[in-house]
């Protein structure tokens, strides 16, 4: 009897062992079904736009359907808390920004999960550069001229954003206190309304992605002053960059990152993180559906990703901390 299990033991010993070192292998059947993609925000907006057109292609190289499941609103608290708490088996994927990834975190005293432990970093896809968007009727043509005409007016002009606290704000508040701006800011549920206030004269500025803008450039109801990023965007050669119009040291930019619930296999992680790179390295792809919207490819690793959210984390408390916006 006791050889009997003596035997018995080694047997789950080996077989134990044997999954361990055939661990990775597993990621050669993964997927088996269709991949949900969590999206932050309503559809038919461009990153939604952008998100559908990266899902059908990772579906195709995955071999599954990739489905997006738009889950906005709470500034990406709701998609994700959705993922945090889905099955680690990487079928549930979150194409997040930087409220989840680091703003949040310093935004709201209390969430239903923590950013930094429950989500893994899979690949940051691509960097969103955005414009300094301005009414058409400003007599500005550079943001140096729009620096000098805010001060010479204080508290007189006003600026926008898709919420307190977001992308379309806090860099905004940073540069007004660098430069010493008496700017007010208005907070808007979504950036369409603050694009149609712009129009009315409601606010003079905003910072936000380009698309908001390019369809009023022709008639010069909104004018784009400078752009984010180290080079001019693809659509918008004759705009100058931020380094360009004399501030290379401010940033105005988000960026879209995929992660995926604590727990999720690491070689599913890789095998992700790979299909990934070669979406972004398809010129099809990134010239139909990223330089339209004047994003850029990245495409990074695991744990290139996880060291930027080291360096950006920091980066994002300083700047909350600085403004005093707080969520809750």
């Amino acid at each position: 009897m006791i050889q009997k299990n003596t035997s018995t033991m080694r047997r789950a010993i080996l077989a134990a062992a044997f999954l361990v070192l055939a661990g990775p292998g597993f990621a050669d059947t993964y997927p088996s079904k269709p991949v949900k993609l969590i999206v932050p925000y309503p559809a038919g907006g461009p990153i939604d736009t952008v998100a559908r057109g990266f899902a059908e292609r990772l579906g195709k190289l995955m071999g599954q359907p990739v489905l997006i499941d738009n889950r906005g609103g709470a500034n990406e608290i709701i998609a994700g808390d959705v993922t945090a708490k889905a099955p680690a088996d990487g079928y549930t994927i979150l194409l997040g920004t930087d409220p989840t990834f680091s703003g949040n975190k310093f935004l709201f005293k209390k969430m239903p999960f923590d950013p930094l432990t429950d989500l893994v970093p899979v690949s940051r896809v691509a960097l969103v550069n955005m414009g300094f968007i301005v009414d058409g009727s400003l007599p500005v043509n550079n943001l140096k001229e729009f620096v000098a005409l805010v001060k010479a007016n204080p508290g007189k002009y006003n600026y926008g954003s898709a919420g307190a606290g977001g992308p379309t704000h806090i860099p905004m508040d940073a540069f007004a206190r660098q430069e010493g701006l008496k700017i007010t800011h208005i907070a808007y549920k979504g950036i369409a309304p603050a694009a149609q206030d712009l129009l009315g004269g409601q606010i003079q500025a905003m910072v936000a992605g380009s698309t908001a803008a390019t369809p009023y450039l022709a008639s010069g109801k909104m004018k784009i002053l400078a752009i984010s990023g180290p080079k001019r965007a693809k659509a918008l050669p004759n705009v100058p960059t931020l380094a360009e119009s004399g501030y290379p040291g401010t940033e105005f930019y988000f960026y879209l990152g995929l992660t995926v619930p604590k727990g999720t296999p690491k070689p599913i992680i890789d095998q992700i993180a790979a299909a990934t790179r070669k979406v972004l390295t398809d010129q099809t792809f990134v010239e139909k559906t990223l330089d339209t919207f004047a994003f850029e490819p990245l495409g990074e690793t695991p744990e290139q990703f996880a060291a930027f959210l080291v360096k950006d984390r920091a980066a994002a408390e300083k700047k909350i901390r600085d403004s005093g916006v707080t969520l809750d």
